[in-house]
């Protein structure tokens, strides 16, 4: 059992290490089923996200983000904002 806690904690650090990869200056990003979910970052809408996951108002750019992944955001301004940054790094 003790082992079964250690791996699934470990797991659970190495994809927030994967997400942080992809964080740009003013924007936090989080990995849920293979979607990148993009926030400004401090946003209200981030810490809904922690407390209740996916909101329920979405929006999404198919294969836009890096590595190709899909790009999810709780609003449309914060979707462009990251792929406009992330083409530009």
């Amino acid at each position: 059992m003790k082992r079964m806690i250690l791996g699934l904690t470990l797991m659970a650090c190495s994809a927030l290490s994967v997400a942080s990869d992809y964080n740009l200056p003013g924007f936090v990003t989080e990995i849920e089923d293979g979607r990148l979910w993009v926030f400004k970052k401090d946003s209200k809408e981030l810490e809904e996200f922690k407390k209740h996951g996916e909101p329920a108002k979405q929006f999404s750019n198919i294969g836009a983000g890096p590595n190709g992944m899909t790009v999810k955001s709780a609003d449309q301004a914060t979707l462009d904002a990251y792929l406009k940054a992330y083409k530009n790094q």
